[in-house]
């Protein structure tokens, strides 16, 4: 029979030692609140602690920004297997925030970052590839200038690349070539991020990528406002995590889409050597063909073009000017205008090398797919999960707060929309705050706040008029 958890948040503190030059010094009975920062829009994990102090380690230790902490958190599942947080060693960058709170006692918080972070600011990389996979270039970087305890894992990309690094730091070059790799499905979507002593280099499309036979694996989560926390343990048995709040972060931005280009953009390239000036465009339709992952089918838009046709929709342009009333938002590639130079021959030895760096390739369509990760954001907090990370895929239940109609006693008439169809889902995890906080010397409590994104919406847009829907 499994085991049953006696709290939601029950967490245990394997490791929390702080290593100075010249000693071990235990923090677990001075930290009051410690939160661990992971993002894949970031390069590093970050975090913070504030401590309550009565022996003034700032100066016996003393805390010079040498030290580093090792810290180990793990909790256990309602089966009873313990899963841990190991982030490897986090460097004190600073202090901040201190204080007297009275005699013979301080409070502050220590600021930490990761190994890779610390040697990043310590390198620079000086040099050249000559037909070389980006990802083969990342792993040569990881290799011999990212150095650190961190495991690499690396997606493989496609075709080649000759390149320059004019003494960048790891981080910049390696978030460079994030943003020309392409992968195996020809999809130009790659992050470069750190998450609990790994350091990632993929693409987005790998990662949303769902198999039929993963969907019962996924991580099921449910908000509601009535859950008690007996049922939120009964919830936890059941394989689903009960979301104490849920914010709407982000819900679509027609300003913001349309002059990032999201909806349709255009790139201007200018070839000196041949004197070639070509446009190339790039919308919305062309980012939702088969071979590129979304978390869901059906676009956050209402193109005319679909069985969902809404009349008028996308009726923002005035008579007069490119594109008439009525027509959709993917049609006016104006609204965003780039430019990128080309140079034929540029790292030619002969004649017949050339190298092209193909940026009508990737760079449209990388800016349409990073922007649609922002459609739809939320912010959820939960009893932790020491085993979630980012870049990882979950399933999402979110009641509708529409009033529950009743045929008759106990007969629900408006079953089919008790559940919120677009804000429910798959989404994917892209930030999460580990945060554990002192309840007593004996016991903490360990919760989470996880910043989950969908581009893409389960069902097709419906729309009401006050009494009737309409599409669909």
């Amino acid at each position: 029979m499994a085991e049953k958890q006696i709290e939601a948040t029950e967490l245990y503190i394997e490791a929390m030692e702080l290593q100075t030059p010249s000693a071990t010094i235990p923090l677990q009975d001075k930290c009051i609140v410690f939160n661990l920062y992971e993002n894949m829009f970031q390069d590093a994990v970050t975090a913070d602690m504030m401590v309550n102090d009565s022996v003034n380690l700032p100066q016996k230790a003393p805390l010079l920004g040498e030290e580093y902490l090792n810290l180990i958190l793990s909790n256990r599942s309602t089966g009873g297997e313990e899963t841990s947080v190991i982030p490897g060693d986090m460097y004190v960058t600073s202090i901040s925030d201190r204080y007297l709170t009275k005699d013979r006692q301080q409070m502050y918080m220590i600021h930490f970052t990761s190994e890779a972070s610390m040697v990043n600011a310590n390198t620079s990389v000086s040099q050249s590839f000559r037909g070389k996979k980006i990802s083969d270039i990342v792993n040569t970087i990881l290799d011999d200038y990212l150095f650190s305890d961190n495991e690499f894992v690396v997606e493989e990309t496609e075709g080649v690349e000759n390149i320059v690094i004019p003494n960048w730091k790891p981080f910049k070059a390696l978030n460079w070539l994030a943003k020309r790799a392409v992968n195996k499905r020809g999809v130009p979507n790659f992050l470069f991020f750190e998450s609990s002593g790994v350091t990632y280099f993929k693409s987005v499309d790998s990662l949303m990528k769902v198999e039929p036979n993963d969907e019962n694996k996924l991580q099921k989560f449910i908000f509601s406002h009535i859950f008690s926390k007996d049922k939120i343990l009964d919830e936890l048995v059941q394989g689903r995590t009960h979301c104490t709040s849920l914010e709407v972060l982000h819900q679509y931005n027609t300003m913001r889409n349309t002059n990032k280009g999201y909806y349709a953009s255009k790139l201007i390239t200018h070839d000196i050597v041949k004197k070639e000036i070509k446009e190339h465009t790039y919308n919305l339709m062309m980012a939702f063909d088969p071979f590129i992952t979304h978390t869901d089918i059906y676009m956050p838009v209402s193109p005319s073009d679909t069985t969902y046709q809404v009349q008028d929709r996308n009726s923002f342009a005035p008579d007069g000017i490119v594109g008439k009333p009525g027509e959709k938002m993917q049609s006016f590639y104006d609204s965003n205008v780039m430019f990128y130079p080309k140079h034929d021959r540029l790292y030619s030895k002969t004649k017949s090398d050339d190298y092209d760096n193909k940026v009508e390739e990737w760079k449209l369509r990388r800016n349409t797919l990073i922007l649609g990760l922002g459609q739809i954001k939320l912010c959820l907090e939960f009893p932790g999960l020491s085993y979630l990370r980012v870049g990882q895929m979950i399933d999402l239940v979110v009641p509708s707060p529409e009033k529950v109609i009743e045929h008759k006693a106990g007969k629900i008439k408006n079953m089919e929309d008790l559940v919120d169809k677009y804000l429910s889902g798959l989404y994917m995890i892209v930030a999460i705050k580990h945060s554990v906080s002192m309840v007593d010397e004996q016991k903490y409590e360990y919760t989470m706040m996880v910043d989950v994104v969908k581009d893409a919406l389960p069902e097709a847009p419906i729309y009401y008029d006050g009494n009737t829907k309409k599409g669909g």
